[in-house]
């Protein structure tokens, strides 16, 4: 997952949050900011589950077997 692909999942979270202060239908604002919790939620899942993914690095030649 890309630093790139999260910054657009924030984007789109904070659209849904503006979206939400501009309209007056109680049931599309609640959907709203349902919708951006649940983004909210999804990047900070994504974000553990980047930091807790081991970084494996070759350097040269892979060991014979």
């Amino acid at each position: 997952m890309s630093d790139e692909l999260i910054q657009h999942m924030r984007e789109r979270v904070a659209k849904c949050r503006w979206l939400a202060s501009m309209i007056n239908h109680p049931e599309g604002k609640q959907t709203l900011l349902e919708m951006a919790d649940e983004g909210e939620a999804d990047i900070k899942k994504l974000e553990a589950e980047m930091a807790a993914k081991p970084i494996t690095i070759t350097v040269g030649f892979p060991p014979e077997a």
